[in-house]
């Protein structure tokens, strides 16, 4: 295989690294994002419940005082019946009575209804305070993770980066390897991979079918041939394409896993 080739191998592998590392640099504040949200949202409905507690248990009080009042009123207007001289005045007294007790039943009813609602609310305010506790133990967690896993990435990306530097340099001062760097990066800016693994006679980035000449060249195994030294593109996607010859040995490898592995061949 070219030598140039090999370094590019290399090099993807390690600016694919790069790439999932930063990615997952990405991902975690996100993370925090997301679950910050979530205990946002509890500490919402935490406060809704307890103002709904809060808002009816005023309410009762108010319904207690409007039927303490009513009932008072009720107990006047049946002492001023023990006194009426008149019909008319025992009917008009017995009319405000009637509505002094509806006004009551009323009054009942709607403070049975607050009742209930505050059975809803302290559910609510319930079901808030445990989520909010374990949320709010989540999102530590989730802290603790993202700080380390940042910490990590970033020694990482700082490793692989002066890797890649060195890999650069070795394309760099090779006959040719400026070109071939040059047009990797080229293609890499624009396919996001500047190689392809050539498997099964077809192109793995975009699964089209490499012609049986261009294969035959691919897998050409003599290191002396004017093929070893050449490096072939994809026809349809314009990626460099490599041929792995540990394809041929009875262990399978899935496309990509050269990539891995390139530090290491």
């Amino acid at each position: 295989m070219n030598a140039d080739l090999e370094h590019l191998i290399t090099l993807q592998a390690q600016d694919l690294e790069i790439r999932r590392l930063r990615q997952q640099l990405g991902e975690g504040p996100l993370q925090v994002k997301v679950a910050e949200e979530k205990r946002a949202q509890d500490e919402a409905a935490l406060q809704a419940a307890e103002k709904g507690l809060a808002r009816e248990e005023a309410l009762r009080r108010s319904q207690e005082l409007e039927v303490k009042e009513r009932q008072g009123k009720a107990a006047r207007l049946r002492k001023q019946m023990e006194t009426a001289t008149s019909a008319a005045q025992i009917s008009a007294l017995e009319h405000e009575i009637g509505f002094c007790e509806q006004s009551i039943a009323r009054l009942e009813d709607e403070e049975l209804a607050s009742l209930e609602r505050t059975e809803g609310f302290e559910r609510a305010r319930g079901q808030a305070t445990l989520a909010l506790e374990v949320d709010t133990a989540t999102l530590a967690a989730i802290r603790v993770r993202v700080a380390d896993l940042t910490a990590r990435n970033a020694a990482a990306i700082a490793c692989i980066e002066a890797e890649r530097s060195a890999t650069r340099a070795l394309l760099a001062g090779s006959p040719g390897g400026e070109a071939h760097l040059s047009a990797y990066d080229r293609i890499a800016k624009s396919k996001g991979t500047g190689l392809s693994e050539a498997i099964d006679h077809k192109c793995s980035a975009c699964q089209m079918m490499v012609r049986p000449q261009r294969w035959n060249d691919l897998t050409d195994r003599d290191p002396h041939s004017e093929h070893a030294q050449t490096i072939f593109t994809c026809e349809t996607c314009g990626r460099m394409l490599y041929y792995d010859p540990r394809r041929d040995a009875p262990v399978r490898w899935a496309a990509g896993e050269r990539l891995s592995a390139a530090s290491n061949p």
